[in-house]
């Protein structure tokens, strides 16, 4: 896996690969999203969708609410939800638990100044975090990885979907984190559904806290996807968001 043996750190061939592969397509979706309206069919409940009480959600819920951002904890549980509302809209079916463990560790990295400076991406060190959660709880190998390659890649931006070797869960995941941020695939979304999860899931300071910490990633890791993405507009992009629905 790339980012096991990079650290998150991308050279200039990749960089490259990365502005075609990943940066152009994940621009033109954006695009596309001041000419979209939300998704008036697939109608939801958040009651329908109650968090596994296991224990290992139970812990990754605790080492959650450690990090010292309230938009990022806000933020992960509103992509959970964003994620079941595009696996409805699409009929996929995915695994809930594995998901929702991704979705809640997807950013710890990022929220975290004593993240592990080993790491150049603080994806990765978000995925070892999970990991360890995910061994301590004697959690199935297939899907630690799987959970940890969802955290990994949910920075492209961009995940082709007919890719029949990226995971429903690494799909979910990216598109929710891309619409949370970005407003990216508005027409994928119920609009009563997001007004649900915004009101038991504020969003507050979100987006200038999000500029913040994508600033802050980019200094301490100039080499990281990050980094890149925000000289190509991310903050921009962030900030002329669509669907935050409190202005």
């Amino acid at each position: 896996m790339w980012m096991e043996t990079s650290a998150g750190k991308i050279s200039t061939r990749e960089k490259i690969k990365l502005i075609n592969r990943i940066l152009i397509p994940s621009i033109s979706t954006y695009s596309k999203t001041f000419f979209q309206n939300y998704n008036q069919s697939h109608q939801l409940r958040l009651q329908d969708y109650p968090i596994p009480d296991t224990p290992i959600v139970k812990e990754v819920i605790s080492e959650l609410n450690q990090c010292p951002s309230s938009e990022i904890i806000q933020h992960s549980w509103q992509c959970y939800f964003w994620g079941i509302a595009v696996a409805n809209t699409k009929n996929w079916q995915f695994d809930h638990e594995s998901y929702l463990i991704a979705s809640l560790m997807h950013d710890v990295g990022l929220a975290d100044p004593q993240a592990n400076f080993s790491c150049q991406c603080f994806t990765l060190e978000s995925a070892l975090r999970s990991e360890a959660i995910c061994q301590k709880n004697s959690y199935e190998l297939d899907k630690t990885q799987n959970i940890s390659d969802a955290i990994c890649l949910h920075m492209n931006g961009y995940l082709d979907e007919h890719d029949s070797s990226i995971s429903k869960e690494s799909l979910l995941l990216q598109k929710a984190t891309s619409f949370d941020v970005m407003g990216s695939e508005l027409n994928l979304f119920n609009y009563r559904f997001v007004k649900q999860v915004l009101e038991k899931y504020p969003r507050n300071n979100f987006k200038n806290e999000m500029k913040s910490l994508i600033k802050k990633e980019s200094i301490r890791h100039p080499y990281s996807r990050t980094a890149l993405f925000k000289i190509f507009g991310l903050p921009t992009m962030i900030t002329l968001s669509r669907h935050d629905l409190k202005g």
